[in-house]
């Protein structure tokens, strides 16, 4: 196969033997080079809980760098036998070379001994904020290929400390708070209920490290040209890298600060975890509530990190607040004042006595799902619904609908609900239900409803998931 060549020389992506970047020096390994020693930690222990690992592979010096790396891991041997790695590139169709970056990124990968995908992102292509809706494009992408295998999957990306460093400066700009200032975490959950899961293994690592590494084993890599233009942040930032360094922000230093910020953080979320524990009634994922004085009492910033992981978890699918909403929503509820507001696909009301939160159900249609005999379903972000079926078979197992519950048929129900069971009806309204045409079979969350169908289950997925 061919290289790829672009017929514009000055927008062909070029591959690159050598000359690794000057950046900053990685704190983990030597910066000369990763040992085999170094992989278990490097690669293995993040990537131990997984059945399936995707390795995202652009073409570009850090993925191309963690495909290698990986290569050498499953070289040892250290591999577990049921775990299944494979590579995806993304083709944007961005650019017309693109194509071709893919397919030389596929026969590197198969060189390794990996499998290869080229998911493309087809339909219409954005004519502003370019790099933002392509970065949304490539996870919804992945995140798709990665649900069509064994669970749990891992994407594992390369992003480097120097990733981390930008974006900590990109992030100080828009006034972020502590969770952003953290930078990008090692692992994310990329699914409310971690089937997916983002995974970072190389943040401790220089590009200039990775890059090294490469050339020392022979390998090459593709830039791509839109990494020289100055319309996108990240490319200023790179351009001003050698100005932030004489100022004494160099690259080092800012992953340094994301490393200690993101351990303040993790202390915040296992304070902010135990007072959802202590202070919080979920009613079993109908609605949240809680004793607005023990909510007073606690310090203003566990009072914004408790709403931001109520709206999470009660949001569903709908666009998530801003930082800058759920803090002015906090002050207007410290003042006491009875209110009632919608953010985030949350309905929040507050009372002289008690704070009240659950899911919105007018602002967005929420879903109506099927569900087939013996499979299972994640609906509205909230719910797991699982269809059992018996091992000798059920000769009426037929396709279901899942959708919410609405306000007419909760009516039916209500009065055969003790008081103490009841939930707002507007919060009934959007509880996830199983009917077959127009009966009503099973409903979430209504403890005491005369409905008796145990072969769906439901399992609201509360607030395990990550901030």
């Amino acid at each position: 196969m061919t290289e790829p060549r672009p017929s514009d020389p000055a927008r062909q992506p070029l591959l690159r033997p050598s000359t690794p970047s000057r950046s900053s020096p990685g704190h983990i390994v030597d910066e000369r080079s990763v040992q085999d020693r170094d992989l278990d930690a490097l690669i293995g222990h993040p990537l131990a809980p997984f059945r399936r690992v995707v390795l995202a592979v652009s073409g570009g010096s850090d993925s191309m760098a963690l495909m290698v790396l990986v290569s050498r891991w499953v070289a040892s041997g250290r591999v577990p036998p049921d775990m299944l790695i494979e590579v995806a590139t993304v083709d944007h169709g961005l650019r017309a070379e693109s194509v071709r970056e893919a397919d030389w990124v596929a026969e590197r990968a198969r060189a390794l001994g990996f499998r290869h995908t080229t998911l493309a992102w087809s339909g219409e292509k954005p004519q502003s904020a370019v790099q933002e809706e392509a970065r949304a494009a490539r996870y919804a992408l992945l995140t798709a290929h990665a649900q069509a295998g064994p669970q749990p999957a891992a994407i594992v990306t390369g992003h480097t400390a120097d990733d981390q460093a930008e974006t900590l400066i990109m992030r100080l700009g828009r006034g972020s708070g502590l969770d952003g200032l953290s930078g990008m975490s090692p692992a994310r959950p990329l699914m409310p209920d971690s089937s997916v899961v983002l995974v970072r293994p190389l943040l401790s690592l220089s590009k200039s490290a990775l890059q090294g590494l490469l050339v020392r084993a022979g390998g090459t890599w593709l830039d791509d040209p839109s990494n020289d233009r100055l319309d996108f942040e990240r490319v200023r930032l790179r351009a001003a890298e050698a100005h932030l360094e004489a100022l004494g922000l160099s690259n080092a230093k800012l992953a340094l600060s994301a490393r200690r910020l993101a351990r303040a953080r993790q202390a915040l979320e296992a304070l902010t975890q135990e007072k959802l524990a202590g202070l919080v009634d979920v009613h079993g994922g109908s609605y949240a509530s809680l004793i607005r004085q023990a909510w007073i009492a606690e310090p203003a910033e566990i009072r914004v990190r408790l709403l931001a992981r109520l709206l999470d978890t009660f949001g569903g699918f709908a666009r998530p607040a801003q930082l800058s909403q759920i803090e002015a929503l906090e002050e207007v509820l410290a003042e006491g004042r009875p209110i009632a507001q919608t953010l985030g696909g949350c309905m929040i009301s507050q009372g002289w006595t008690t704070l009240r939160l659950y899911r919105e159900p007018g602002r967005q249609a929420l879903a109506d799902a099927v569900l087939e005999p013996g499979r299972e379903i994640l609906w509205d972000r909230r719910f797991r619904v699982a269809y059992r079926v018996p091992e000798e078979g059920d000769a009426e197992a037929r396709p279901v609908s899942v959708r919410p519950l609405g306000l007419a048929a909760y009516a039916t129900l209500r009065d055969a609900l003790n008081d103490t069971d009841r939930p707002p009806a507007r919060a009934a309204a959007t509880m996830p239900s199983v009917w077959r045409d127009d009966r009503l079979l099973a409903v979430a969350g209504l403890p005491g409803a005369p409905l008796t169908d145990g072969r769906f289950i439901f399992t609201f997925l509360g607030f395990d998931r990550a901030a």
